[in-house]
C-alpha cells in the first residue's frame, strides 16, 4: 500500500468516548441563549455540562473531539442542552428552572440578563432517548428536566423514552422538546 496523501495532516478519530448514564447530575451553565423555534415559540437554551464526579466535564471533552474534527462547525453535544419555553402554559415551568438555579446559587437573583446565567449550577436529570439512525436503535442520554441540587435528592430519574414514542413512566410534560435543532445556537 502506498502512503495516503494528506494521511499526516489528517485528524485521526477512533470513535471512543464514554457514554453518560441516565441519572442525576449537578451541572454548570456554560452558556445560555433565548431562541426562537421553527414554529415561532420562544424558549430559553441552557448549554450545560456536568460539573463534578466521575462524568465531570463530559460534555465539553465531546466538543473538544468535535472541534478536533469540525473546526468552526462544532456544536456542543444535544444531549447538554435544555430547552424550556416560555410562552402560555411552558410560563410555569420556566419560571421553576429559574427557582431552581435561584435556590442552587446562594445570593443569585434572576435579573432578566441570561449572560447571567453562565457558571451558575442547576441539579439535572438526564434520561435516556431511543433514536432511529440507518434503521439502527440507538440511545442518547439527553437532559430531561432540571431540579435544585437540594432537589435531585427527592427526584427520580428519567426512565427510557422509547422510539414509539412511549415513555417507560417519567412524565415530561411541560417541557418543551419541540425544536431541537442546533442551527441557531452559537454553542
Amino acid at each position: 500500500m502506498n502512503k495516503i496523501q494528506g494521511y499526516d495532516e489528517a485528524q485521526s478519530y477512533t470513535g471512543e468516548s464514554r457514554t453518560l448514564p441516565a441519572g442525576k447530575y449537578i451541572c454548570e451553565i456554560k452558556g445560555a441563549k433565548e431562541v426562537e423555534t421553527k414554529n415561532g415559540k420562544k424558549q430559553l437554551v441552557l448549554q450545560l455540562d456536568i460539573a463534578e464526579g466521575e462524568y465531570k466535564d463530559h460534555y465539553s471533552n465531546l466538543y473538544a473531539a468535535n472541534a478536533e474534527r469540525n473546526g468552526t462547525n462544532a456544536k456542543w453535544n444535544n444531549g447538554g442542552l435544555f430547552r424550556q419555553g416560555y410562552e402560555g402554559k411552558q410560563l410555569p415551568f420556566f419560571k421553576g428552572m429559574i427557582s431552581c438555579i435561584e435556590k442552587s446559587n446562594e445570593g443569585y437573583e434572576w435579573n432578566w440578563d441570561e449572560k447571567t446565567l453562565k457558571g451558575k449550577k442547576i441539579g439535572v436529570l438526564f434520561g435516556r432517548e431511543q433514536y432511529l439512525m440507518n434503521g439502527q436503535k440507538k440511545w442518547a442520554t439527553k437532559a430531561r428536566a432540571v431540579r435544585s441540587i437540594k432537589g435531585l435528592e427527592m427526584s427520580e430519574i428519567p426512565q427510557d423514552k422509547l422510539l414509539d414514542g412511549s415513555t417507560s413512566g417519567f412524565d415530561t410534560s411541560g417541557f418543551d422538546d419541540e425544536d431541537e435543532s442546533e442551527e441557531d445556537l452559537p454553542f
